[in-house]
């Protein structure tokens, strides 16, 4: 099998379909137990991220906090309470304790800047593993509503609805390769070039465009990550069961990352895009507009359909996009140890 996530078809019948039928309910990024007396439910969220740069933990961190983010939106949740964070780390034995401690202090600060308290962090040194790989799951309850309901996930039909993208694709895949590779695309690219690209971490949060989005009334949220802004495409259509039309040409992407994905030989609309979300949107330039306002760059890139037809436009070229086959980032690290043998 190939690396990263589990294709559509297996998943469905070697996991979804073993697990349903032991009672387990099965969700994309984040899932929801019953609620109480007390709350409306317990939230969780879970991410993986893994490479030998010192900031892998505070990937995971963040992309379990954004995961959560967008869950709770979509719930239109009053608020979360008891949030807190589950690492677990496993390293190889050749890491130096400095390597831990930098990793430790950038997780620690990015946990101080979200607010999202860490209860528990787990090390582990292990033969098998050869870089970092680290999980984190992220758990809160939900507010009670007056009624004491929980709010369904789909709100509405979002059919002939806008689809707006934040920021740029392939944001995390880009920072992730521009750190780790950093002396090697120096050797080509200007060095400002690659700093820029490495910084790109500081993009990852989507804490502000969420929160913009609920205010002006947004109907569905997505925070992006594995198999890039396809992957996305097709989680948010299959997920609400509609159908979409994207427009390749309106979807952002930052210079930075064409040249890196140059470099590596690899499809930047299929690589890792923490930090941007889809928010599915009545007036979809308006929202772009509320967003630039709050320093946040966005674009309407397409619309929901009836139907399941999900279709890529490229001028007057059209084609039906298909379920994320992996993630380019695999395909990075598989260069990477090739040219380490």
């Amino acid at each position: 099998m190939k690396y990263g996530k589990l294709t559509e078809s297996i998943y469905d019948r070697s996991v979804r379909k073993i697990m349903k039928s032991n009672g387990a309910g099965l969700g994309a990024d984040c899932a929801v137990l019953a609620g109480s007396a007390v709350c409306d439910g317990i939230l969780s969220g879970q991410a993986l991220a893994f490479g030998t740069d010192k900031r892998t933990a505070a990937r995971a961190y963040l992309a379990a906090v954004n995961y959560v983010i967008a869950c709770c939106a979509n719930r239109a949740a009053l608020g979360l309470f008891d949030t807190g964070a589950y690492i677990t780390i496993m390293i190889p034995e050749r890491m130096r304790e400095i390597k831990v401690r930098m990793m430790m202090e950038a997780t620690a600060l990015q946990a101080k800047e979200t607010g999202v308290p860490i209860l528990s962090c787990n090390v582990q040194v292990l033969p098998t593993v050869t870089q970092i790989v680290v999980s984190c799951v992220i758990s809160a309850g939900l507010e009670k509503h007056s009624e004491g309901t929980i709010i369904s996930m789909k709100k509405k039909t979002l059919v002939d609805e806008d689809i707006v993208m934040t920021k740029w694709l392939g944001l995390e895949g880009t920072a992730v390769m521009a750190a780790e590779s950093h002396d090697k695309l120096c050797q080509r690219y200007p060095s400002d070039l690659v700093n820029t690209a490495a910084d790109f971490y500081e993009y990852l949060s989507i804490a502000p465009e969420a929160a913009t989005a609920v205010k002006s009334g947004a109907d569905y949220l997505l925070a992006l990550r594995e198999g890039g802004i396809f992957g996305g495409l097709w989680q948010l259509a299959a997920e609400n069961g509609v159908g979409l039309v994207a427009d390749l040409k309106r979807i952002p992407v930052r210079q930075e990352t064409i040249e890196v994905c140059e470099y590596f030989d690899l499809n930047p609309y299929e690589l890792l895009a923490g930090g941007s979300m889809l928010i599915v949107t009545a007036n979809g330039e308006g929202l772009v507009h509320t967003l630039e306002k709050a320093d946040v760059p966005a674009a309407v890139i397409g619309r929901i359909t009836q139907g399941n037809d999900r279709v890529i436009r490229h001028g007057e070229e059209s084609r039906f996009l298909e379920p994320a086959n992996g993630d380019e980032i695999f395909q990075y690290y598989a260069q990477v140890e090739t040219s380490c043998n």
